[in-house]
């Protein structure tokens, strides 16, 4: 725990146990008490667990803030459809990441036992959900739950305008984009402001202030956009940009630059190539469509290494 924490539980322990003396002598006033002062412990531990500086975890805090929830308290059927679209969201996202393509329609269970999604607690403060993910970050620090995260909040930070909404629900892709739309939808049903914040090892790594215009923003262009499936193209070209970070920069052989997104199943053969080097990839080719901005863009994905 943290000290200011520390100090908070071992004055609200020593209350307790004055309570609860007076409390078993017979005094309903000091029981009462006691209730009470467990149930503020209780709080303490779960607001230290909403700040775990565990590398272990990625928390992911969801604050709703609304009226009606000022208490702490939040309907149970709330709290439900909010978990399974956070879960949906990411393990669609995970799915993408690693196998690629656009029109996969399920989840493997493995994939969600890697992921390890747990409601792990609830605070006062309107409502808060926090929400751990294993994170099993490897030596160059990423992770499927780190990459599935990052494509949540490129979606959120966006907007739902310009070439960076059109290219992060691309990454993201259409099933995992449809959750992140309910999840906003279930918010927006409650009249409700929220804020998400992402913490890792005790760090923030991001946070997103979810007003009302920008729910409504994100919400509005998640309803219309869409991603669909174009032809199937070979590239021919020298590799100007290679990152594990599932991207491919290749100069074509008239000249234009080409961004190819891959996923983490095909890493060991994209691994094999090197800068400058020429290589034909077989992709495929999609494009994203925002009708209310009017804005569309072109999207590769690599299926195949050809040479």
């Amino acid at each position: 725990m943290s000290d200011k924490i520390k100090s908070k539980a071992r004055l609200a322990k020593n209350l307790l146990e004055a309570a609860q003396a007076k409390g078993d002598s017979g005094d309903f006033a000091y029981k009462l008490a006691a209730r009470s002062i467990e149930s503020h412990l209780d709080e303490l531990s779960q607001i230290e667990l909403a700040s775990s500086t565990s590398p272990a975890f990625e928390m992911l805090d969801f604050r709703i803030k609304a009226p009606h929830l000022r208490t702490g308290s939040a309907p149970l059927d709330l709290v439900a459809k909010l978990s399974e679209e956070v879960r949906k969201t990411l393990g669609y996202a995970a799915l993408r990441l690693m196998q690629g393509g656009i029109d996969r329609k399920r989840i493997p269970k493995d994939l969600y036992s890697e992921l390890d999604l747990r409601l792990a607690g609830i605070l006062p403060g309107s409502s808060r959900f926090i929400i751990s993910a294993a994170a099993n970050r490897d030596l160059l620090d990423d992770g499927i739950s780190k990459g599935a995260l990052e494509r949540m909040f490129s979606v959120l930070s966006s907007m739902g305008e310009g070439e960076e909404f059109l290219s992060s629900v691309n990454v993201l892709g259409p099933s995992s984009a449809k959750s992140l739309r309910e999840f906003l939808k279930i918010i927006r049903s409650h009249s409700a402001e929220a804020e998400f914040t992402w913490k890792y090892s005790g760090d923030e790594v991001f946070r997103w202030n979810g007003t009302k215009e920008a729910i409504d923003a994100v919400t509005s262009a998640l309803e219309v956009t869409e991603i669909i499936e174009q032809e199937k193209v070979v590239l021919h070209g020298k590799i100007e940009l290679l990152s594990k970070r599932e991207r491919i920069e290749l100069r074509a052989n008239e000249g234009r630059l080409i961004k190819v997104l891959y996923p983490k199943s095909i890493l060991s053969q994209v691994s094999e190539l090197h800068l400058e080097q020429e290589v034909t990839l077989y992709c495929q080719v999609t494009e994203t469509e925002n009708p209310l901005t009017n804005e569309s863009s072109i999207f590769y994905e690599l299926l195949e290494i050809r040479s």
